[in-house]
Formats: C-alpha cells, sequence, structure tokens
C-alpha cells in the first residue's frame, strides 16, 4: 500500500488566510484612526490660529480704538506678520477649511469672524476660545454670549456643516 500525503492545493491555508485578515483589518482601524487624528489636528491650527490673531490685533490698538467702525485689519496683521499659519490670498485670510476670515474694527473692539467651520470644530471653538469676560461670541448670527460658551450651548448653535463664528473682543 502505497501512501500518497494530502498535499495542499491553492495559495494560502486557512491559517494564512485569517492572518492576512487580521492584519488587513488592524491597517484599517489605524488607517482610520490616522484620518480622525488629522481632523482634529485642523481644529488645534486653528485654535492657535486665532488666539495669535487676538493677541497680534491688540497689539493695533492706539489710544483712540482701532480705527473707524468697519475698518479692515488683515491687511495690517498680514504686515506685521500677525497671522499665524493662516492661508493668505492677496490682502484676504482664508482658515482650515478654505473659510473667509475677517478681522474688522469696531472702534475701541475689534471683530474677528471665521466662515466654512464644519460642525465638530464649531463647537470645539466655540467653548475653547473665548474664556474670559471681555470677549463675547456668536454662531451662526444668534446672541453673543459673553466668556466661556458651554458646550451643550455650542452643540445647540453649531447646527450646521458650515458655521459662522463671530468674536468680539478689546
Amino acid at each position: 500500500m502505497k501512501c500518497n500525503g494530502n498535499k495542499q492545493r491553492g495559495f494560502l491555508s486557512i491559517d494564512g488566510l485569517f492572518w492576512l485578515m487580521l492584519v488587513v483589518v488592524a491597517l484599517g482601524f489605524i488607517l482610520w484612526m490616522s484620518w480622525r487624528m488629522l481632523g482634529s489636528s485642523d481644529v488645534a491650527i486653528e485654535q492657535s490660529n486665532v488666539s495669535t490673531l487676538i493677541a497680534n490685533t491688540k497689539k493695533l490698538k492706539g489710544s483712540t480704538g482701532y480705527g473707524a467702525s468697519g475698518q479692515n485689519l488683515v491687511p495690517s496683521l498680514i504686515a506685521i506678520e500677525g497671522t499665524g499659519s493662516m492661508g493668505i490670498s492677496g490682502s484676504s485670510l482664508v482658515n482650515q477649511w478654505n473659510g473667509p476670515v475677517t478681522v474688522v474694527s469696531n472702534g475701541m473692539t475689534f471683530t474677528l469672524t471665521e466662515g466654512g467651520v464644519p460642525r465638530s470644530a464649531c463647537i470645539t471653538l466655540a467653548t475653547k476660545v473665548a474664556k474670559d469676560r471681555q470677549t463675547t461670541t456668536a454662531i451662526n448670527g444668534g446672541s453673543s454670549s459673553t466668556g466661556e460658551v458651554h458646550a451643550t450651548s455650542a452643540t445647540t448653535s453649531c447646527s450646521s456643516d458650515s458655521n459662522t463664528i463671530a468674536w468680539t473682543t478689546y
């Protein structure tokens, strides 16, 4: 009696196929987490940009304030290199999501406005930027809140995929 051993036919064994599937699932999870972290990186960069714009705009204040009400302060911020890592297009600024950014004098105060902000970023920026009693925050043209904006309020106000946030400060 001659014994022909069982020869496996095919490219992979069941064990090999299992390990291959496990590696593919792990790589997919790693890519998904990396994508999420990249998205939150945009928010962190934008939060830094907003803080930089506010700090550098305050440097522009003279004894009579920031100039005539309605005056565009962006050209001055660009001239003093006070825009952080904001995108600059001519004499205009854009945020991480290519939304418009304006800084306008109100006389003794100024208003920084960001448009095109995604919902999750809107909630984060609204709750993290204005923590003092000298700054008001208005989301999507709603009523202004002085000081800290609570997460529940920001979640309700940041209602669309493209939001506008305006901070007014001294």
